[in-house]
């Protein structure tokens, strides 16, 4: 069995072993918090897809973020030292598509707010990190990572706090790409159609070019994508990949071109005529399909053979990383972890998520290496099938959440 399979199957066992098969990152949450004369204000922001995981064993008749919002007044404190502050107010604001925001207002009187205790979604969710920032007067005052086992942020220590320097988004862009088993998913895909370590290099590097360009792009400003069309096509481009291994091995790749043209089209127009689209939002869907079916024909096509078919690899994923790279500036922009500083997030971030996909890669040839005599021939198949279930799953899902 060839190397590029090997690692593809070690990846694939890698997306099969993580958690949260049905995230895009690891479970997470946000906050900035504002200091006032006689109290503090926050507003928390969560994904649509975290406020879910509160629903085992509860009333599922309950809107997500009424949900949410019980869910964060009950497991929300912030003490003026040793007493605790009354909650004085509570909205439920707008928010960005896929995510709930929530404002809580404390009144703390003449003595000012010294700590906050997040209780949040722990108990749904123990592995779940919330990012928090503090303001006063326009100013930040300090950031911290609050986790199950660290619940509790004393403002009166901010020098000690956990303030996010290079190093900091380095291990962040390391985390998520870990933790992002969609994007792991994909890198399994392009293995597999790699075919050799030569060609699975020149694809790495095309997805790496590719979301470097659209994340610095979307977190400078340049660009602004909608999140939900984002990860909904991020799912597809893993359903694409697995389609084009099989595609790469049989002469009648215009079948395959139409399925993926209409699987597009369709989950377009019922997500249209069910009000979970917009009518602009159509025209991506219609694009991507039109996309997909022009890549497979054009890989499976006589000429595009050699130096041709590799170009067509590094151009294709360079769109694919496109793509992620939206996903990736999506997170880094709707946590709030972006400073006055664009350079030491962007730049930290970036590398920590290319160094995630170095030590991936790694791991996966070690493994594959002392796997090599050991596993079938019909794994490849087996891993491209799933992983094409997987894709189309995220791609509906997505769409209509």
């Amino acid at each position: 069995m060839r190397a590029p399979v090997l690692i593809a199957f070690v990846l694939f066992s890698t997306c099969l072993a993580v958690p949260e098969a049905d995230a895009h990152t690891r479970s997470e949450s946000y906050s900035h918090w504002y200091l006032a004369d006689r109290g503090i204000t926050g507003t928390v922001t969560a994904p649509l897809r975290e406020v879910m995981l509160l629903y085992q064993g509860a009333d599922a008749t309950v809107p997500p973020r009424d949900m949410f919002h019980d869910h964060l007044v009950a497991n929300t404190a912030v003490f003026a030292g040793n007493t605790n502050c009354p909650l004085s107010s509570s909205n439920i604001l707008q928010a960005a598509s896929g995510f709930v925001r929530i404002e809580l207002a404390f009144e703390c009187g003449p003595a000012a707010a010294d700590s906050l205790r997040f209780r949040a979604m722990f108990e749904a969710a123990p592995a779940h990190v919330h990012y928090a920032k503090l303001h006063r007067d326009n100013l930040l005052l300090g950031e911290v990572l609050i986790t199950d086992a660290n619940d509790t942020w004393a403002f009166g220590s901010l020098e000690s706090a956990a303030t996010y320097s290079f190093a900091s988004f380095l291990r962040i862009g390391v985390e998520h790409i870990a933790g992002g088993i969609d994007h792991v998913a994909f890198l399994l895909g392009l293995l597999l159609i790699a075919g050799s370590v030569g060609r699975s290099i020149i694809a790495v590097t095309g997805f790496t070019l590719g979301h470097s360009i659209s994340l610095a792009a979307a977190v400078l400003g340049y660009v602004h994508a909608d999140g939900q069309l984002v990860e909904a096509f991020i799912g597809f481009t893993v359903a694409l990949v697995a389609v084009e291994y099989f595609v790469l091995r049989r002469s009648d790749a215009h079948r395959f071109a139409l399925a993926c043209l209409a699987l597009a089209w369709l989950t377009g127009l019922v997500a249209l005529g069910t009000g979970f689209l917009g009518s602009r939002a159509i025209f991506a869907y219609a694009g991507f399909g039109v996309f997909a079916a022009c890549y497979l024909l054009a890989s499976r096509s006589p000429a595009m053979q050699d130096n041709r078919a590799t170009i067509l690899l590094f151009v294709a994923t360079c769109c694919f990383g496109l793509v992620h790279g939206f996903g990736f500036a999506g997170f880094l922009m709707e946590t709030g972890l972006l400073g006055t500083s664009l350079l030491v997030p962007l730049l930290g971030f970036n590398l920590g998520v290319e160094t995630g996909q170095l030590v991936l890669v790694a791991v996966a040839v070690a493994a594959g290496t002392l796997l090599r005599n050991h596993l079938p021939p019909a794994l490849p198949q087996l891993a491209a099938a799933a992983l094409c279930g997987i894709g189309v799953f995220w791609f509906v899902s997505r769409t209509i959440a």
